[in-house]
């Protein structure tokens, strides 16, 4: 290894030749991460940088600058034939550090997933990379699917700063790589996926502590992100009494033209190019936009979107803007009234499974609603669906005694000529691969549904009517 000072920076290299490409590097770089690629001799290279704010960050800069862990690192995991780009130097300098690796030409592991049609070839190659983590003590401690390239159908392992080779690798330490590694796509693989994936691991026994630990991992990134909620960070601005969602700053700025709705918890009032929720209470109001921001950070389209809020002050009322829905699509129980009857066959099918696939995805994510109504829910004109009144959206794992709430409530404010069978279906469907008791929560739905009326706006106004006799199905 050839070490050699450049601009201040300690340069330590596999090649000597590599100093000329590094002479543009200048150590007042600010950005806590800095990316570039360089070429030598015909190959292409990725140059990371890592700058370290504050005593903490400086601190480990001088003890374990992350640049020279990556590159032993790396070093390391090549020796025990796992692939990772290969290091060829690294740089340590005032308050930042770099790494210099083979440039891996290819795509991160969660987009080769959302784009191949065999993801179970995909997953059964993931798994047996963990399965070589295993055997070899290697805890990567960060190890996300934006951290694993699928190139050349074979992986590898990136950022490996905070990874660790241990000598006694323990089931906490299998739980971190297998629990950090599906976290991001758990929830849309199926049962035969799952399957397919902890068969090629050679664990399977520890399929249910994974997904208990994945249901953690999600709760407490959710607690966090609420937390920020009212901050500014990567996802919202803050200016005055208004936080802004960004890309939404300045550009929701329209006249009044009418009030929507007007109760005793909430008042909704229509502008030209928005609408405004205004909150009675306060509480209720910052449920909403902590709703609003977790499903931003979640990358998730399934409420209207939210552009600010603005807190009360003095007399004046807290309110959130959003969407205005109108000419989109309607309320389901608008909907169905005004639709459901001239549907075909094939129409109804498609209709139920969308709208069962839609719960099924809120479901798999521990997302419920507190009032699922019919008429919060949207029907997109476009096709899909929206979850209407942000501040009864909630993040928790789903139970049977949820499960025949939510089902109840809708059960009762659609309309009563929506067939038993049609109901059914859609049940087994939106509730299928949860591991509920399901039998048992048909039986608690129709036997508390038959004890209500059925209320729902129509599409000629409020309906009142009698609920026909439901459940009695097959349940598997």
């Amino acid at each position: 290894m050839i070490q050699k000072n450049i601009n201040s920076i300690e340069w330590f290299l596999d090649d000597v030749g590599l100093a000329g490409h590094l002479e543009d590097i200048k150590p007042d770089e600010t950005e806590r991460r800095g990316y570039r690629t360089l070429y030598f001799k015909e190959k292409r290279f990725f140059l990371k940088s890592f700058h370290e704010k504050g005593i903490v960050g400086i601190l480990r800069g001088r003890i374990a600058p992350r640049g020279k862990k990556e590159y032993e690192m790396g070093k390391k995991l090549l020796a025990l034939s796992i692939p990772t780009p290969e290091p060829v130097g690294y740089g340590l300098g005032p308050k930042t550090s770099y790494i210099i690796e083979e440039f891996i030409e290819g795509k991160d592991f969660l987009h080769a997933f959302d784009n191949n049609k065999d993801r179970i070839f995909l997953l059964e190659r993931l798994a047996r990379l963990l399965s070589s983590l295993r055997s070899c003590g290697v805890r990567h401690n960060d190890l996300h699917l934006e951290n694993i390239i699928w190139s050349k159908n074979d992986l590898y392992l990136i950022d490996l700063h905070k990874m660790d080779i241990k000598k006694t690798f323990t089931e906490d330490d299998e739980v971190s790589n297998l629990s950090h590694s599906l976290a991001m796509i758990y929830d849309r693989m199926t049962d035969e996926e799952r399957m397919a994936f902890f068969n090629a691991y050679g664990n399977y026994a520890i399929k249910n502590r994974v997904h208990r630990e994945i249901k953690d991992m999600r709760m407490k990134w959710v607690a966090s992100k609420k937390a920020r909620a009212f901050r500014e960070t990567s996802v919202t601005k803050k200016e005055g009494d208004i936080i802004y969602l960004k890309g939404h700053h300045g550009i929701v700025e329209g006249t009044f033209t009418e009030t929507i709705k007007k109760d005793k918890k909430t008042e909704v009032l229509r502008y030209t190019d928005h609408v405004r929720k205004i909150y009675r209470n306060k509480r209720r109001l910052k449920r909403a936009w902590k709703a609003g921001v977790v499903f931003v950070y979640m990358g998730l389209h399934m409420t209207p979107q939210v552009y600010y809020i603005k807190m009360p002050f003095g007399l004046s009322k807290g309110f959130i803007s959003m969407e205005d829905l109108k000419g989109k699509g309607e309320e389901l129980d608008r909907f169905l009234d005004r639709n459901y009857r001239d549907m075909t066959l094939y129409e109804k099918r498609a209709f139920i499974n969308g709208l069962a696939e839609f719960f099924s995805n809120l479901f798999r994510r521990d997302i419920v609603h507190w009032d699922m109504k019919g008429c919060n829910i949207f029907v997109k004109k476009e096709g899909g669906f929206l979850l209407l009144d942000l501040e009864d959206i909630d993040f928790r794992e789903v139970d049977d005694k949820m499960i025949v709430r939510m089902f109840c409530q809708l059960n009762i404010t659609i309309p009563a000529f929506i067939k038993n069978t049609d109901r059914m279906r859609f049940f087994l469907k939106a509730t299928e691969g949860l591991g509920l008791n399901r039998k048992a929560i048909e039986r608690d739905i129709a036997k508390q549904s038959q004890q209500s009326e059925i209320v729902y706006e129509g599409k000629d106004g409020l309906k009142i009517e009698r609920f026909r006799i439901w459940g009695h199905g097959k349940i598997k």
